[in-house]
Parts: C-alpha cells; structure tokens; sequence
C-alpha cells in the first residue's frame, strides 16, 4: 500500500509540476500579449499625437496663406485704384493722338506707280500661294 501511495504521490506530483508549467507559460504569454497591446496602444498613440501635430501646422499655413492671399487682394485694389485712372488717361491720350494723326489728316497725294510692284513680283507671289496649298493638300492635315 505505500508503495501505491508514493506512486500516486508521484503521479500527483508530477501533476502538479505539469500544472505549474502550464500556469507559468500561459501568465508569460498573458504578460507578452499585454505588452505587445500596450505597445501597439502607445504606438498608436504617437501615430495620431503626429497626424494632429501635422494637420495643425498645415492649419497654420492654410491660415497664412488666406491672411496673405487677402493682404495682396486688398494692396492689388489700393495700386490700381490709384494708377488705373493714370493709365487710362495716357491710354485715352495715345488713341486721341493716333485718331488725329491718321483719320482727321488726309493721306498725302502719291503718284499712281508709288504702290505697284515691279514686274514679275506677283507672278512669283501667285505660283509660291500655289505651291503651298498643293503641298497643304498633299500634307493630308488638312
């Protein structure tokens, strides 16, 4: 009988370091997958901390760029406000001088030859007109 006790007393024995093996490998794999959470959670964390820093600075430059945007417009307004009425009056003065230098003077009086070409020139001009359209037509763009 004592020999069955001490073989059950091995046998609970060896139960019992089998037990606290298997307690001692799942509390480390419950410490390793809290870790691991812990620091996908912290990970996490300082992704969007990053994202929030980033979308603040491009806050600030969308901000600048309208204060700008709107600083330029409102000096823009001020220069033209104060030079347009220069500029069209030099514009108004330059068209009221061509008008009365070329439509209020006469063409001076030429002689009838003064604007034909010499002979053969539109000969030259009428075949080179030909030799284009045929090339133009030939092109196949057109």
């Amino acid at each position: 009988m004592i020999a069955t006790l001490k073989q059950y007393a091995a046998l609970i024995l060896a139960a019992l370091v089998m037990i606290a093996l298997l307690a001692g490998a799942l509390a480390i794999h419950h410490y390793g997958a809290t870790r691991y959470a812990d620091g996908l959670a912290a990970g996490r964390q300082q992704v969007l901390d990053d994202d929030a820093r980033a979308a603040a600075h491009l806050q600030q430059q969308r901000d600048a760029l309208n204060q700008f945007s709107a600083f330029t417009g409102l000096q823009l307004q001020h220069t033209l406000d104060a030079t347009l009425p220069t500029i069209e009056a030099s514009t108004h003065d330059t068209i009221e001088t061509i008008r009365t230098v070329y439509r209020d003077r006469p063409a001076p009086a030429m002689a009838a030859d003064a604007c034909r070409r010499p002979d053969g020139v539109q000969q030259q001009l009428d075949a080179a007109i030909a030799r284009a359209n045929a090339a133009a037509t030939a092109d196949g763009h057109l």
